[in-house]
């Protein structure tokens, strides 16, 4: 019975534009999709992605310090831009959920119907506000908490490496 109502509901956005529809887009998408993973899984993916960094990374450090002569600061130097290359992806993947969860929390939808630029504003209703907040509430926020997490550990993982560079 409520499906039925809520169908009836008239949205002059194009699908693709729906808040929600986007959301699960972004959900479904490859490297989005690592925060809403389980923990384990998650710190998986990031060690795959710094596992693959380091193997181009080993080529490029070589060219500054030869691993026999320097193996500290050969093994320091890739472990920064293994860091540095997942701080960038973690930024990159915070952006995109932001920007979803803007949508879905804000009461109003910009939107254009053809790509003309013919910029175009329209109000939820209630109902469809309730959902998009719910679901931002309940999915995207704890994406968002992660990734910040993530991020500030990255940092500190980050300077730890940084200080220890200087002083070797």
């Amino acid at each position: 019975m409520r499906q039925k109502s809520y169908r009836k509901l008239y949205c002059p956005v194009p699908q693709e534009q729906r808040p929600l529809n986007e959301y699960l887009n972004i959900k479904n998408s490859f490297f989005f999709n690592w925060p809403t993973l389980k923990l384990h899984k998650y710190i998986y993916q990031l060690i795959k992605f710094g596992l693959i960094i380091l193997f181009f990374s080993i080529f490029i450090t070589n060219f500054f310090y030869y691993f026999f002569e320097f193996p500290n600061k050969f093994v320091l130097l890739n472990f920064i831009s293994i860091i540095t290359c997942e701080i960038f992806l973690i930024l990159r993947i915070y952006l995109g959920w932001s920007y979803i969860g803007q949508k879905l929390n804000n009461p109003i939808i910009e939107y254009e119907e053809s790509s003309w630029y013919d910029g175009q504003i329209w109000v939820k209703p209630i109902k469809i506000l309730k959902q998009d907040r719910l679901i931002y509430y309940h999915k995207v926020f704890p994406v968002l908490k992660r990734l910040k997490k993530t991020i500030v550990y990255l940092l500190l993982i980050y300077i730890i490496i940084f200080l220890f560079t200087i002083v070797i």
